[in-house]
Order: structure tokens, then sequence, then C-alpha cells
């Protein structure tokens, strides 16, 4: 928080100054006092400019005008000179004048500085007016910037959050970070209109560091005080960048995807750089024959991706995952003898129904038109608006269907008037895989058969 800087006059310093000053020999009184010095900022920073005001005072018991030839500010007791400025003008008697001067000091801590005032009167001669002013120099400490950081990988792009804090009691405007160092920065430059009193903005940084080792993170941040002046504070930080090690390896193992024939293909990566861009393909015969995107992989991760195996013939296929890793493109390969696991499909086959008032009857067969046995057939009437199960007949176990052969079943259901479609569920296990669809039965054809709709 910041302090108001302090201008200290001691009384008899002031008493001194404020009495005539009447030059030996000359019959002019001038009588000159420096009434006050403001300054710019409470609280200036180290090397910061900033502006004392000092307002020169000609009493009205002067005889005549005086012009003021120098005003300069020292260290208190020393020769040392933080500014000045000369030929500043003429003051009439009973008139002031304020003089700005725009001084810096460049290190921290309190200064007990003295402002001097030199004043020729009409006679030639010359007065010098002195006034003490203590002034407290201290880093800015109204904004905050700080750093959050990943694991970062030399040749990876990584993301940094830089965040900016408002510490002061008031509002801090045109709030520009910019971020360097020794990594190339994408946009390096962000900035936010306003930063309210006790709020933080976070910026998301791409950053990527060409080279391993201790590297630096440097921020610039500029801003204006409630009070009007602008600051700038440099923040560095020092961060470990590792060594890059890309070590992917992949793997890829038939299966079935509700009944039907895939390659699953799993890309891991046993090193400490993400992969991106994932691309898998399966060649045969030279020509891809199947792809697919998939996820990042975080370093020490895995990620898994299905290829339609329909559009894979059997025989020697290699499958190649094709990825970026630190900036390069690379590829992981595999090659096997794929074999399409048996599919299964049961289809309701044969189907009719009875309607006695509201009870309908369907019955029909369960054709397994796959390649694969099937187990635990299980057929039921579905959930529908105006149609529900009649127990004990609201479902029928068929049990297991072998590949190319079929299996009668008979459910029963209460169908409201109105009511056309009786759906059907017709559920069954594969591999230990279980999978459903819905077929469904047109009331409004006799004896109409069962259209299967989309599996499960």
């Amino acid at each position: 928080m910041k302090r108001s800087a302090v201008l200290a006059v001691v009384g008899l310093l002031v008493a001194s100054s404020v009495g005539a000053v009447v030059a030996v020999g000359s019959a002019a009184q001038t009588d000159v006092a420096v009434q006050s010095v403001e300054t710019s900022v409470d609280q200036p920073a180290p090397g910061e400019p900033f502006t004392l005001t000092t307002t020169v005072a000609n009493l009205q018991s002067s005889s005549g005008s005086v012009d003021v030839t120098d005003v300069y500010v020292r260290k208190a007791g020393s020769t040392t000179e933080y500014g000045r400025i000369e030929n500043v003008g003429a003051i009439a008697a009973g008139q002031t004048l304020d003089v700005p001067l725009t001084v810096s000091i460049g290190s921290p801590g309190e200064r007990r500085l003295t402002v001097h005032v030199v004043v020729r009167d009409d006679d030639g001669d010359y007065q010098r007016i002195n006034y003490p002013l203590y002034v407290d120099v201290e880093e800015p400490d109204e904004a905050v910037v700080s750093f959050s950081t990943p694991d970062l990988v030399a040749g990876q792009e990584s993301t940094v959050n830089a965040s900016v804090s408002n510490g002061d009691e008031g509002v801090l405007s045109n709030v520009r970070l910019e971020l360097a160092g020794d990594a190339s920065v994408d946009n390096a430059e962000r900035v936010s209109a306003s930063i309210p009193s006790g709020s933080q903005v976070t910026h998301e940084y791409r950053v990527t560091f060409p080279e391993a080792g201790e590297r630096t993170l440097a921020a610039t941040l500029t801003y204006k005080t409630s009070e009007g002046v602008t600051r700038t504070v440099d923040r560095n930080v020092t961060v470990d960048v590792a060594e890059t090690n890309v070590d992917a390896a992949l793997t890829a193992t038939p299966t079935s995807v509700n009944g039907t024939a895939a390659i699953e293909a799993s890309l891991t990566e046993y090193g400490n750089v993400e992969l991106r861009d994932v691309e898998v393909r399966a060649f045969s015969g030279g020509e891809v024959v199947a792809r697919a995107l998939g996820e990042d992989v975080p370093a020490e991760g895995t990620r898994t991706v299905t290829l339609d195996g329909d559009r894979i013939p059997a025989g020697e296929v290699r499958i190649e995952a094709a990825y970026t890793a630190a900036g390069e493109r690379r590829t992981a390969e595999r090659t096997l003898r794929y074999s399409p696991r048996a599919v299964s499909e049961i289809s309701l086959t044969g189907v009719e129904f009875t309607r006695d008032g509201s009870t309908v009857g369907v019955s029909g067969d369960a054709a397994n038109l796959g390649s694969a046995d099937v187990g635990s057939v299980l057929v039921s009437v579905g959930d529908a608006e105006g149609v529900s199960a009649i127990p004990p007949n609201g479902e029928y176990f068929v049990g297991s269907v072998q590949s190319s052969e079929f299996a009668t079943f008979e459910v029963s259901a209460a169908v409201d008037e109105g009511v056309e479609r009786v759906p059907l569920n017709v559920s069954y296990s594969v591999n230990g895989e279980r999978l459903s669809r819905v077929a469904t039965v047109d009331l409004s054809q006799p004896s109409a058969g069962a259209d299967d709709g989309s599996g499960g």
C-alpha cells in the first residue's frame, strides 16, 4: 500500500525563511518566502520522474518585485543535486509563483532534501531561501506479476499463465503486460483496460524454449496508477526446462464394437513430451484402408482410437500412428495378421400379430444373420405411448442362436385404440458384450413384418 510522502518543515526554519531578508547596504526591502512544496506522487518509485511544485511568495512587505533566478533540489547536507531550473520569472510584491521542477531519485529509501530558491531584487542583490523536504522512495507495490508454469520441455510449446494483481486502493488502468526472455512467445503483449482494487487478471501465453536448462521468463508490466502516474515494473523468473525425450509405442488389437469388426490402436508416450495432432491409419497392400483421428497423448499417458474393421481386408495390415512431438512430425508403426472377428446380427423375421380388442399377440423368428453365435437372446415389448406389456408374456427368452440359425418367440401387449406401432426390444450377448436393437411391428398392415430399427 502507498504511504503519503511527508513534507516536513521545522517551525524554526519556517520562521527564519518567512522572515524578511534585507540586503546590506541596499535600500530595497525584500521579503521572500517558500510557502509550500508539493509532490506530484505521494510515493515515487526509484528512477521515476516526479514533479516538485514550489510556491514562492514575494510578501506584501517587499519594496518591489523580485526575479527568481534558480530553483534546485539537493540532498540535505551535500552537493548531490536532483534537479534545477533557471531564469524562472519575476514576482511582484504581494504575489506568488508556482515553480514546477521534475526530479528523480535512483534508489529506494527515505530522503531528506532541501529545496533552494535564489532571487534577485531591483538593486541586483541575490538572496537564497532554503526549504526542507522529506520524500519516501519505494519500489512500486500497486501491481504484482506472478507465474504459473507446467513441466517445461525443450522444443515443445507449453502454456504459461501470467497474472497481474492490483494491491492498490485505486484502479489501475492501461495495464500492458509483455512476456519475453529465453523463450519464443506467441502474442507476447496483452492489454487490460483496467484492473479494480483487489482484483487479478490472468493471461495465457504459448511459449517455446529452444534449449534445456535453467531459463528465464521476463515480464514487463506498464500501468497507470489512480494518481495518473505511469509506471513500469520488471519481473523475472527462472524455470527449469527439461531435455526432450520422445518414447512412443503403438499397439493394435482386433476387436468388435456393437457386433462389428474393428481394430483398436493404442498410442502410448513413455517420454516427457506430449504427442499432438495424432492420426492413425491402416495400410493393406500399400493402400490406406481405414483412418481415424486421435486425442493428444500426454507424457506418460495412453490414448486409444478405433478403426472400422469392415473396410480392412484379412491378411497382413500395417497400422501407423503419425504425431507431432516437440515441433517435429514423427510416426510409430505396428504390423499384424488381421482376421476379422466374427460378427453377429439378430433380426426379427416372419413376424405376425393377432389382435383381440386391446390385446395384441406378436410372434415370429429371431434369426442370427451374422457369422458369430449369440447368447441370451431376449425379445420384449418396448416402451411407447399407448403400449404396455401384458405379464407374463411381455417378454420372451429365446436363449442361444447359432450363426445362420433362428428361434421362435411370442409376446403380448396391451395397445390403446388408434395406436398403430408396437416396439419390440431385442437384446443379446456376443463375446461377453451385451448388444440391443429395436424392431417395430406395424399394426396398420395385416400380419405385417417387423422393421428393424437402429442397433443400441
